[in-house]
């Protein structure tokens, strides 16, 4: 983990823009964003497309007593 945390990379877009980072920042400024932005945008087509999901799905030990 140390050495790819430490690993230089560069990730090149079509467009000929190119990051060059450490695999730390990889993960850190590209990775882990990339993850949340797709996880919120499959969460808000479910909901736009009727699935009843809330808070409640997510931290069910907050909300156990709403649940029989």
């Amino acid at each position: 983990m140390d050495e790819g945390a430490e690993r230089q990379l560069s990730i090149e877009l079509a467009n000929g823009l190119a990051f060059d980072m450490t695999g730390n920042e990889y993960a850190v400024n590209w990775v882990i964003p990339q993850f949340y932005f797709h996880l919120v945008t499959a969460y808000d087509i479910l909901r736009h497309n009727g699935v009843p999901l809330g808070k409640a799905d997510y931290v069910q030990h907050m909300f156990g007593y709403l649940r029989q």
